[in-house]
């Protein structure tokens, strides 16, 4: 960089330059480094001389040696430790600059500094030509190290060569920001085109880049999301910029690699990635060269490399009885979301029309090496729409699959069938079988009703059971639908009055699999949604598992009531241990609606029940009359 023509003056012009310069004595700088001149953070005007000695500088361990001359001398005391740059970029003549931390024995004798740099402002012409700066990662010796508070540091600002004028100009001195996190700003990226915004304070990245270990200068980075499973392609190529790539599953993160690449298209980058359906990886795109600026900003063209075929354009019919289904390995897999998240792999879609009401089964239990994942969805190609789910239904270990499920008549279903494990190789076909086991039960026949009792009563799963919607009257809580899956019914005659507590709460799901996901309604009338008074979904644990509910609901002696007991959805098989927890007795059994108070709203359930039973028979004879009115009105108040 330092090699190049001398500019060379005229006697006379340097003389009327220098004696010009001389008149300007605030302005004039130390001469020796025992007697510097203090500067502080921004800009420091100054004019050295030219009867200013020459220093050499040199670092044992950087760029070698160089010569300044008519060296001015400074010194910088910094009130914080951070890194600082010191910059004469726009000075009269080709300038060189160094630090370092305590002056050089003698006048020309080798000074180790702390950073050099010739000419890292670049040639701009005019003024401020072949001008130097100092900074981390500049050129000659970078000034990479922190300046401690409280500590001083030397520079020297000469010429490049002994005809150079004496420089004459700003010396600026600026805190250098700590990095940003660039984890924390991420932006958004997605198939096309992305403008991706770069930050020079970004920190470096250290990956291993095509089995060599590299740093990534000023990475900044696209969050992707795969909107599908597939291979993808991130470049740079579309400018001129020396970057390095790298796809990462965790931002930041050089030991998460995926892909990296550097100088695929000319000195710009592209990659290749495979990723799953909804799965989101990190694109990090810096500089190759530590020294330099990045632009404002970077385009990051994100692409498919092999396009997925879709999966729902051609869906198998089924119908009851036996179906041999082609399988095609090149679908994509279908990802279902949760705590932890299933992958099924190369899925495959059939669709079910039921005839009639009831329960089915579906299975490949005849693929006996088929080890296979059955779901049931409600769309086709979407995870979060999958309600249920089958690995090993048929009793072997990495084997076939089995699907129970419940259909309304003429009501369509949809399944998909693919692979457990990614490196078992998809058959080219399998034998799926559907079968009609049992019509739907009534929960509210005599022969299915719980009779249900104070204490713990056991209710006993079943598919044959329609679900309860409760949209519009009820909102069992915040996830899922509003409905109760394979709901039953427990009939519950109060014994008294008051607040009663119903839950599942001490049931325990020790496999994971829902088994215990319930959700409860109170009802005034059995299988009427319209009449319902309570529910709830996860009452006892607050959305984590096993998600056990629990409600509360004012009851009223000898009145009955129907307690529906089902699933958050079909997962759940139970069987369910619903406690059903009596209010404590009030203080005063006048007291019919517990408000504290024997007054006329007591008077009133008395009056409305008398010479009938249960409410209002306050002495238990087992008819409401005058000594209950008697007792009440003894009560009042």
């Amino acid at each position: 960089m330092s090699h190049r023509n001398c500019l060379c003056v005229g006697a006379s012009l340097a003389a009327a330059a220098i004696a010009s310069l001389t008149t300007t004595s605030a302005l004039a700088q130390g001469a020796a480094c025992g007697k510097p001149q203090p500067i502080t953070l921004g800009e420091n005007p100054f004019a050295n001389q030219a009867s200013f000695d020459v220093q050499l500088s040199q670092s044992t361990s950087g760029f070698g040696e160089a010569f300044l001359y008519s060296v001015g001398w400074f010194s910088f005391t910094p009130s914080i430790t951070a890194q600082y740059t010191f910059g004469l970029c726009g000075v009269n003549d080709d300038s060189k600059l160094a630090l370092g931390e305590a002056c050089p024995l003698a006048v020309d004798s080798p000074w180790d500094v702390l950073g050099y740099n010739d000419d890292s402002c670049a040639y701009a012409g005019g003024t401020g030509l072949w001008a130097s700066k100092l900074y981390p990662g500049n050129a000659g010796r970078p000034l990479n190290a922190e300046l401690l508070a409280g500590h001083t540091y030397l520079i020297a600002v000469g010429g490049y060569s002994f005809s150079t004028l004496p420089i004459v100009g700003s010396l600026s001195v600026d805190l250098v920001p700590p990095p940003i996190d660039a984890c924390a700003v991420l932006q958004v990226g997605t198939l096309g085109a992305n403008t991706l915004s770069m930050d020079a304070s970004a920190p470096t990245l250290t990956v291993e880049c095509g089995g060599v270990l590299s740093e990534i200068a000023r990475t900044n980075y696209l969050r992707f999301t795969a909107p599908y499973t597939g291979v993808f392609t991130a470049n740079t190529c579309a400018q001129t910029t020396d970057t390095i790539l790298a796809v990462l599953t965790t931002c930041g993160d050089g030991a998460t690699v995926i892909a990296c690449d550097d100088d695929t298209c000319g000195s710009a980058s592209s990659v290749s990635f495979a990723a799953n359906a909804g799965q989101t990886v990190s694109i990090g795109v810096g500089l190759y060269s530590p020294t330099k600026l990045p632009p404002s900003t970077l385009t990051v063209e994100i692409g498919e490399e092999t396009p997925p075929q879709d999966p729902c354009a051609t869906i198998t019919q089924l119908a009851v009885g036996s179906t041999v289904m082609p399988l095609n390995a090149a679908l994509p897999d279908l990802v279902i979301p949760g705590q932890q998240a299933t992958v099924v792999y190369s899925v495959n879609y059939a669709s079910f029309i039921a005839p009639q009401a009831g329960v089915y089964q579906l299975s490949n239990c005849s693929s006996a090496g088929f080890d296979s994942m059955l779901v049931r969805t409600t769309e086709c190609g979407n995870g979060a729409a999958v309600v249920a789910i089958d690995d090993d239904g048929c009793g072997v270990v990495g084997g076939p699959s089995k699907l129970r499920f419940f259909s309304e008549g003429g009501a369509m279903t949809i399944f998909g069938i693919g692979a457990w494990s990614e490196i078992d190789a998809l058959p080219a076909s399998t034998a799926l079988s559907l079968t009609f086991v049992a019509s739907p039960s009534d929960p509210c026949a005599t022969p299915n009703m719980v009779e249900g009792f104070v204490g713990s009563n056991t209710v006993a799963m079943s598919l044959t059971y329609r679900a309860l919607d409760l949209a519009g009257f009820c909102n069992p809580g915040p996830a899922g639908n509003d409905a109760i899956a394979c709901a039953r019914f427990i009939r519950f005659t109060a014994p008294t009055s008051g607040v009663y507590t119903v839950s599942n709460c001490g049931d325990t799901d020790p496999s994971g699999i829902g088994s215990v996901d319930a959700r409860l309604a109170v009802l005034a009338d059995c299988g009427s949604a319209a009449t319902v008074l309570a529910c709830d979904d996860d009452g006892c644990t607050a959305g984590v598992a096993p998600y056990t509910a629990r409600l509360t609901f004012q009851a009223f002696a000898a009145q009955t009531y129907y307690i529906a007991v089902g699933g958050f959805d079909e997962f759940v098989t139970g069987p369910l241990h619903v406690v059903i927890e009596a209010p404590v007795p009030p203080s005063n059994p006048a007291d019919f609606d517990q408000d504290g108070v024997v007054g006329g709203a007591d008077l009133a359930v008395l009056l409305g029940n008398w010479l009938g039973a249960g409410r209002g028979d306050v002495d238990g004879s087992g008819i409401v009359d005058g000594a209950d009115l008697a007792l009440l009105l003894n009560a009042w108040g």
